[in-house]
């Protein structure tokens, strides 16, 4: 047995002798303050192993599976098993409204082994008080709802805890957020349990069969019940909740509460008490997406101090006696609150005869939570207001509480909005520089964002009822997917919208043509340095703002970026309108091979490298060993022209980190893994120019397009031949540089390091 000092820490390294050599605990004192970790053992039983794996599993379905399930789906749209995907979005399509038809529960999959191992982990017993006779139908009520609702899932969508045998001829249906049915593959993983939408006609499908013997399962708390979910509480929400009551009278189905003991006791949640601003962040997102986000831990697979694995607490679940209820379809008001009201008195006295059996001291009852209105300080809507403010509070006293809760804050928010808007609302004279900045602020928040926002939308819509869009747009994507490396869809609308012209004016970036370039041949620029964004080369060849057309009539660029933006859905078509192609071989070929003449492929030649090294200052371009551009001009004969861009180093200040160093190691080996560096940049900030920020530094860009070199066509170039050519446009690159560079605000004795 290895022996620990007091105080010391262990490195991975000595943990992993700890576990090869047998310790039976393993206590690991942090070096952060005087937390422990407390590690399992390792002669635990395979049984407990197996109940481990199989809680394991489930929080990762709960968890993870939805949305793994929708990036396989998209991911095999774009390999060769995309007919997989196509052929289920095809399936999906007819099956739509199956969950809302009772599912399709499989009984094999709620009959398998891994179920009792999850329920042997805490484990979960379900108890029977009354007789639930099968000729009726009914709507079990479902409290507390727990934070991931452990005795709900395991009682009654899998045959784990007998609820077949103890209430022979019913089959029950737990309900479950409509959005988790809206994720491929995970709808039809849930069906099999038993699991059907949250919502009024999914709910009333099984309810209104003849014969009875169904129950649906309402976790009536929901969302925000989960926030209330710390351990020794015994909170319900449902003052306000009275849909399910509702249905019970309309279709006729019994009402029977369920209180499950131990469910908020298999998770640690962060305090979060009422009126704190984390309960206000969980309200507010909760009204936006329709889930709670309570932050809850307990222990992990192989340690006991912390992780998302529950603790080994037993839940028990009862099951109360039914009310019965009379079919009645159009219930008054009065009606529904009276049996709303019978029924919490039922789940209190089923909670208070069964306390005693389950470690509840005896002064502990049931708290029924009242229903708020919260208002938020940033509109008028009823989100978020301290607590003290009642439903049945008028307009004037919710503004009067409120106030109130503004007063004696140090500084008044209201004041602080009002001179917020005076000190960033442009003036007049201003608009133009505003405008500008807004400009440019879209642009890099669409090279830095858009790409994943709309990954993100495409998926997310999936998953609503506009789905049907997202589907339209997939096969569209399907069908389309070649059309950027066969030139692309430049739309002349949109190079020439006036937002590029405040893009233009903002810093500003100005073209300059040198010698003209001869429509009936076609051209590779090599655009240097790479910036951080490359500013001007997205200005002058992307749009129409420096007149790049006017000054070279018959030439069309097309600037050329990373091929990974391409598989971006809606980026990609914007990127094609401004005539930008995917920066690879087939791409390329095509433009100057297959395209007629008076096309110039606009290459970053220096790439992702070269961003690494770009600052204020610098001149340095990575060409030494970029020989690829110049032997496809060779291949296609088409004419090199070297185009600098003095000032495209001073957009953005960067941390630059020595070779050698760990983070830029760090940096390489990311940019390799990603195909783009990751630079530590910044620039200004979006109201103030002395604060920092992603909006880039207001310095001119000039870009200088030089002489074209003639590129002879040869199908094979030897590598000398690409050699003398690579060598002759390193020269001319350079003598553009000498010979504008004092025009721009460099010294004489300034030269271009070439890497």
């Amino acid at each position: 047995m290895v022996e620990r000092r007091e105080g010391e820490t262990l490195d991975p390294v000595h943990l992993l002798f700890f576990f090869a050599t047998g310790c039976r605990t393993l206590v690991c004192l942090s070096s952060v303050g005087d937390m422990k970790i407390d590690f399992a053992p390792m002669e635990v039983p395979m049984q407990r192993r197996l109940q481990t794996a199989a809680v394991g599993q489930w929080v990762y379905s709960f968890l993870g599976l939805a949305p793994t399930c929708i990036a396989l789906f998209f991911y095999l749209l774009f390999t060769r098993f995309w007919l997989i995907s196509v052929l289920y979005a095809v399936w999906w399509f007819f099956d739509y409204d199956t969950p809302a038809r009772g599912g399709r529960r499989v009984s094999w999959l709620c009959n398998l082994t891994i179920w009792k191992h999850m329920r042997d982990y805490f484990p979960i017993k379900l108890v029977k008080t009354a007789h639930l006779d099968p000729r009726h139908n009914y709507i079990l009520g479902f409290h507390p709802h727990g934070v991931l609702v452990a005795g709900a899932f395991a009682n009654f969508c899998v045959c784990s805890t007998g609820f077949r045998e103890l209430f022979p001829g019913l089959t029950s249906y737990m309900l479950m957020l409509p959005l988790w049915f809206r994720s491929p593959f995970f709808r039809d993983y849930i069906m099999c349990a038993g699991l059907i939408p949250s919502d009024k006609e999914s709910a009333r499908y099984p309810l209104s069969k003849r014969g009875g013997g169904n129950a649906v399962v309402i976790a009536v708390g929901g969302a925000p019940e989960a926030l209330y979910a710390h351990p020794g509480t015994f909170n319900v929400v449902m003052a306000k909740k009275k849909g399910f009551i509702k249905m019970a009278m309309v279709n006729g189905a019994h009402l029977v509460p369920v209180f499950s003991f131990g469910e908020n006791e298999v998770y640690d949640q962060v305090g979060n008490q009422r009126g704190s601003w984390l309960r206000w962040t969980q309200e507010w997102l909760q009204g936006i997406m329709g889930i709670s986000l309570p932050l809850f831990h307990a222990r992990g697979i192989f340690q006991y101090s912390f992780g998302l694995m529950p603790y080994r607490k037993s839940i028990n679940t009862v099951v109360g006696r039914p009310i019965i209820v009379e079919r009645n379809e159009k219930p008054s008001g009065k009606e529904l609150n009276a049996l709303h009201q019978h029924y919490m008195d039922e789940l209190s006295s089923l909670f208070e005869e069964h306390k005693g059996n389950y470690g509840v001291d005896k002064d502990v009852h049931l708290n029924f939570v009242p229903t708020n209105i919260l208002l938020c300080c940033c509109c008028s809507s009823p989100l978020c207001l301290p607590l003290s403010i009642q439903e049945g509070s008028d307009m004037k006293t919710i503004l009067a509480a409120y106030s109130g809760v503004l007063k004696g804050t140090g500084s008044s928010i209201l004041s602080a909005l009002q001179d917020l808007s005076l000190a960033f609302w442009p003036c007049r004279y201003k608009m133009e520089k505003h405008l500008q900045v807004i400009s440019v602020l879209q642009w890099v928040i669409t090279f830095m964002a858009m790409g994943v926002a709309c990954t993100v939308l495409l998926i997310y819509m999936f998953c609503t009822d506009c789905w049907l869009i997202s589907a339209m747009y997939t096969a569209w994507l399907i069908v389309d997917w070649n059309t950027p490396k066969r030139g692309g869809r430049r739309s002349s609308w949109v190079r020439n919208w006036t937002v590029w012209t405040y893009f233009r004016d903002y810093f500003p970036i100005k073209l300059i043509k040198t010698h003209n370039l001869l429509p009936s041949r076609n051209y590779i620029f090599g655009y240097h340095p790479h910036g951080i964004l490359c500013f001007g080369a997205f200005c002058n060849f992307g749009t129409e703002a420096t007149g790049f057309t006017k000054k070279f009539p018959g030439i069309k660029p097309s600037l050329a970026t990373l091929a990974g933006n391409f598989r971006m859905p809606v980026l990609r078509d914007y990127l094609m309108s401004g005539g930008i192609c995917p920066v690879n071989k087939n791409s390329i070929d095509y433009l100057l091979s297959c395209n007629g003449t008076g096309n110039a492929v606009v290459i970053v030649v220096g790439g992702a490298s070269e961003s690494l090294q770009c600052a204020p200052g610098l001149n340095t371009v990575t060409l030494k060993n970029r020989k690829g551009f110049v032997k496809v001009a060779l291949q296609r004969g088409s004419d090199l022209v070297p185009v600098y861009s003095f000032g495209e180093n001073d957009a953005y200040k960067q941390i630059i980190f020595e070779e050698g160093t760990y983070w830029r190691s760090i940096q390489k080996r990311l940019q390799k893994i990603l195909g783009f560096a990751p630079c530590l940049f910044h620039g200004c900030g979006l109201f103030f120019g002395n604060s920092w920020g992603i909006v880039p530094y207001g310095n001119p860009i000039t870009t200088i397009v030089g002489e074209p070199i003639t590129v002879p066509k040869i199908e094979d170039p030897t590598e000398e031949t690409v050699d003398l050519y690579h060598a002759m446009y390193i020269k001319s690159l350079q003598g553009l540089f000498d010979r504008y560079k004092t025009r721009f605000g460099l010294k004489e004795s300034d030269v271009l390091y070439i890497q």
